[in-house]
């Protein structure tokens, strides 16, 4: 086994699980991503620094991946609901929690950065803050306080425009 496939064997469960989240758990998406990433890593790896950790650097792919999935997934949405009358749902077993998930997703799509990043490595990936002030180039303290200040804001917000308790 070379050495890229035991990266890709040890890191693709986590890298999986956090497109998981970011994809709200669609997971031929999510899987579609994953693959993306390792390919646009194994394209890369001879220009990884070690400037983070490797679990880092494949996050941080994951997530420039998942930000161009969703700029295209808008633009195909806006085309088909223009084409489209009637817009049926996906089937879901647990419609009011995929629903929170979506508003909560809203609310961290409407936050500038630095604490969108924040947010989305701490909730989708558990990364470190110290991990997470390596890629953003901040103090572990401050990733701390803003995610912290950010949880608070959402539970406020939740319960105030959906009526949902986080």
């Amino acid at each position: 086994m070379n050495e890229f496939e035991e990266i890709y064997n040890k890191y693709q469960p986590e890298v999986m699980r956090f497109l998981m989240h970011l994809t709200l758990f669609d997971h031929t998406a999510a899987e579609e991503l994953t693959q993306e990433t390792f390919y646009q890593a194994f394209l890369s790896f001879g220009k990884f620094r070690g400037e983070c950790s490797l679990r880092t650097w494949l996050f941080q792919i994951a997530k420039n991946i998942y930000a161009k999935y969703m700029r295209k997934e808008i633009r195909q949405r806006d085309i088909t609901a223009q084409q489209s009358i009637l817009s049926v749902p996906p089937p879901t077993d647990d419609i009011e929690q995929k629903e929170m998930l979506s508003k909560l997703r809203d609310l961290i799509d409407e936050l500038d950065e630095p604490a969108r990043s924040i947010v989305q490595y701490r909730l989708y990936s558990n990364i470190s803050y110290a991990e997470i002030a390596t890629i953003l180039k901040i103090r572990p303290n401050t990733a701390a306080v803003i995610y912290n200040r950010t949880v608070m804001k959402f539970r406020k917000k939740m319960k105030e425009r959906y009526g949902y308790e986080i």
